[in-house]
């Protein structure tokens, strides 16, 4: 795997994680008062918007915009503070999505798009730190080759 997306896994983990209440301004509350949204600001036009999605006061969705336009989403989805999917964004088309689908911190497996639609997938599924796999995919979804890498 590419030293890029591993650094780049490793901050998106850091972000969710802090494991406490997130203290940028509130915007949305639970109906029990709980707050369940937040805006963090960061610069004049960029800005992070953490959601509570299964009320816990912790932040398992967190967007990041610039320019008001959508860059990247973090989820947690197994809600252990850390994020686990990855998904960056331009000009509002998704562009990739890194994996931790075993959540154990370490991506196995990132997918490329192109016009919206999966493109290739690289695969690290014995978390050495490269790419063993590599499929690629036409405009229809089809799988049209796999390189097994062999190190």
């Amino acid at each position: 795997m590419n030293k890029a997306a591993i650094i780049f896994a490793a901050l998106a983990v850091s972000v969710i994680s802090c494991g406490r209440e997130p203290k940028g301004i509130i915007m949305q509350r639970s109906s029990d008062g709980r707050p369940i949204q937040w805006v963090y600001p960061i610069s004049r036009d960029s800005y992070k918007i953490a959601i509570d999605s299964n009320d816990d006061s912790r932040p398992d969705i967190i967007k990041t915009f610039k320019n008001k336009e959508l860059l990247q989403i973090e989820r947690d989805r197994n809600f252990d503070g850390r994020a686990d999917l990855v998904q960056e964004y331009v000009r509002g088309a998704l562009k990739r999505e890194i994996h931790d689908d075993n959540f154990d911190g370490k991506p196995e497996t990132i997918d490329h798009f192109r016009k919206g639609k999966l493109a290739m997938v690289e695969r690290d599924p014995k978390e050495r730190g490269f790419i063993d796999i590599v499929e690629y995919y036409d405009d229809s979804g089809k799988l049209t080759r796999r390189e097994v890498r062999v190190r």
